[in-house]
């Protein structure tokens, strides 16, 4: 290899070095490897994992998805270097992630032969991480950036694509995107084919006799190597991403339009959904968006004379897709097509700005436009990319323990969590609150007020549980206990797993809510009083606060606090929280620390917190504070950030996951006044 050679390699080698060490800033950040994405914005790898666990091991139902013709092939890429390199799916869906962004700097580098490697390497690591495809792997959505560098490399080939053998490697990557994209990603590779052909024909430099063999040759290659996905693409034109009325009315994960500005680059802000009017300094992100479209726009000549109409080619295929997305799809669609086009408006703008030759004022001008345009882009995908959540592992291990014990059998999960699917993987695990992507569902007890937000054995009928040999619950003492045929198996730090051991019986609950019982008024509750059976009552009812001074979302460097009036005794403090980072909580007597949980953010269960003893009865002051991120975190400006349902207190072994003691039977008659978590009818008294 000669030294130009080398030293070609060795800049576009700095090129994909920048852009992997970019993408990695958010694990740099939390100093940990999870799923990006999780609990704020975007939890489509809940569905991943569990396709490509199911391609490794064909354990369990084969995933809905996979039956309606979905493309799998980066699912059995991740799959396939998990087996091989004895990883996580995880952790090769992270691998996966941040390869996407390392190719595509390569790429693009090839693609600016001529320019001076330093000018060269800065275009190609911004091409390879442009704000949307930025926003877009920071919820680990890799199938877009995949299609983004396929339809890069497509039109770096083209040009040299002058006999049927050189289109062989463009069937080849039509093919990577069947497998990717399944039939739409054909759509951006033909209209390119279409154009370019269109532009060498006009222009009187190509032949159409080579370009038909080219075509057919491409055809063929793609036609043998995407010949077992026929079918399921047959199949996947019913998806139902394609159906208006599905995804929210064709929202998805989004709440209006992406603005199209959003695909020069310069969009300040972590939140990509966020559109300019909504934001506090709209003018910011007006001012950036067309000071990108000037350079873009300035750039676009001088690219066509300098490398060619491939390109521009492949950026005319983008933005009528967008247009068709815009015009006949849905928000989720065309967001996905503004995200395709993003690293070809980057390249063409970068491109033609550097591509100026020669001494003078407009080549001053076009480089001070491309160091303004490089610094606000490069800022954008940073806000982006230092605030990315990064799924911590606490509950995933917690609950792997109690897996092998659930294998092959149907669980209850009486908790919130996205991911629960493939952590209880091997099991069938059911849900009454239900996730998107949870494919088991039991209806709750609809009697119940506010019961989607409940979480405990009282949210669901008695026929549910006698369903059910297992249920697994968290911890948290707020809750209301189990029917006595249910014991505890297994418990974790956060969870407990019970196994029942006969049928559950005639339990019935008050009109409790979304609480874990009721006080029993027999003045205004005479029905109830009347009956005859035998209630389980707390020893004395749990507290449960109000508003949080500060209110409920905490940042790194602040803290917020409530108060319980507590009476004097032994009390279990339970909470409702997500937090990027280890939550604690603080009250005199009380020092407790909770892992980062991203399992949901909304309506969630209790988890547990510690005991409190209270000495004398009045209130007491908790203080709720997220822990700062790592000190590389710190050193990146990344913010902590933690959401707060209600903390409550119940009285130690009262009531809860493990009830104790302090738990006690009545006859209902004689329970009036008394906290009811649930009563047994005597037999005359049943229906």
């Amino acid at each position: 290899m000669s030294s130009s050679s080398h030293r070609r390699w060795r800049f576009a080698l700095i090129a994909a070095a920048l852009a992997l060490l970019a993408a990695s800033i958010p694990f740099i950040a939390n100093e940990r490897v999870g799923i990006l994405g999780v609990g704020l914005v975007n939890d489509d790898m809940a569905y991943h994992l569990l396709i490509a666990d199911w391609l490794n091991t064909h354990v369990g139902d084969m995933p809905v998805l996979i039956h309606q013709g979905y493309p799998v092939g980066p699912h059995a890429l991740a799959g396939g270097l998990s087996e091989a390199l004895g990883t996580g799916l995880v952790e090769a869906f992270a691998g996966l992630t941040l390869a996407i962004p390392v190719l595509t700097a390569l790429v693009a580098y090839e693609v600016l032969p001529g320019l001076r490697p330093a000018p060269r390497v800065v275009a190609a690591t911004l091409t390879s991480l442009p704000y949307l495809i930025t926003a877009y792997l920071a919820q680990e959505a890799f199938k877009e950036p995949i299609i983004a560098v396929l339809l890069l490399g497509f039109a770096l080939l083209l040009p040299s694509t002058t006999s049927a053998r050189r289109a062989v490697p463009l069937g080849v990557i039509a093919a990577g995107a069947i497998y990717t994209y399944s039939f739409p990603g054909l759509f951006w590779l033909a209209a390119v084919a279409a154009i370019f052909a269109g532009i060498q024909l006009v222009s009187g430099q190509g032949s159409r006799r080579t370009g038909l063999w080219a075509a057919g040759a491409a055809i063929a290659v793609l036609a043998v190597l995407t010949a077992p996905e026929w079918s399921r693409m047959v199949d996947f034109g019913g998806f139902r991403a394609f159906r208006t009325s599905n995804l929210s009315g064709g929202l998805g994960n989004l709440r209006h339009q992406l603005s199209p500005l959003q695909a020069f680059g310069i969009w300040p802000t972590s939140e990509f959904r966020l559109a300019a009017a909504d934001s506090s300094h709209p003018a910011a992100f007006y001012l950036g968006a067309a000071i990108a479209a000037l350079a873009f726009l300035v750039a676009v000549p001088r690219w066509v004379r300098r490398f060619g109409p491939a390109v521009p080619a492949a950026l005319a295929a983008a933005i009528l897709a967008y247009v068709g997305a815009r015009l006949f799809g849905t928000v989720y669609t065309s967001a996905k097509a503004l995200a395709i086009a993003a690293p070809l408006v980057t390249l063409v703008a970068f491109g033609g700005l550097l591509a100026w030759d020669g001494p003078g004022r407009r080549r001053l001008i076009a480089a001070g436009l491309a160091m303004v345009l490089a610094t606000g882009m490069a800022v954008s995908s940073f806000l982006v990319l230092r605030q990315a959540p990064v799924g911590p592992t606490d509950h995933a291990d917690q609950l792997a323990e109690l897996r092998p014990l659930v294998q092959g059998q149907k669980v209850l999960f009486l908790g919130r969590d996205n991911f629960i699917a493939y952590e209880l993987r091997g099991a069938r695990p059911f849900t009454a609150v239900r996730n998107y992507y949870d494919p088991n569902y039991v209806k709750p007890d609809l009697r119940l007020k506010d019961v989607f937000r409940k979480f405990d054995f009282d949210s669901v009928k008695v026929a549910t549980l006698d369903r059910f040999t297992y249920v697994i619950t968290t911890r948290g003492a707020y809750a209301s206990g189990p029917p006595p045929t249910y014991e505890p198996v297994r418990k974790t730090p956060d969870f407990a797993l019970w196994k029942r051991t006969g049928p559950v019986g005639t339990r019935r609950v008050l009109d409790e809510g979304d609480n874990p019982g009721v006080e029993l008024d027999c003045k205004h509750g005479k029905r109830a009083a009347s009956k005859r059976g035998d209630a389980r009552v707390f020893a004395r009812p749990p507290v449960i606060g109000g508003t949080w001074s500060g209110g409920s979302t905490v940042e790194s460097g602040s803290a917020v606090t409530q108060n319980l009036d507590l009476p004097a005794g032994r009390w279990e403090i339970s909470i409702q929280y997500d937090a990027t980072q280890p939550l604690r909580i603080s009250a005199p007597g009380l020092d407790a620390t909770l892992p980062a949980n991203l399992d949901y953010r909304g309506s969630v269960p209790y988890f547990p917190v510690g005991e409190l003893t209270v000495a004398q009865g009045g209130p007491v002051r908790f203080t709720v504070q997220v822990d700062d991120p790592p000190v590389l975190g710190r050193v990146l400006g990344t913010k902590a950030e933690a959401h707060l349902g209600a903390i409550a207190a119940s009285p130690a072994g009262s009531g809860g996951p493990i009830p104790g003691e302090a738990d006690r039977s009545l006859p209902l008659g004689r329970a009036c006044g008394s906290y009811v978590d649930w009563f047994e009818p005597s037999r005359a008294h049943r229906p």
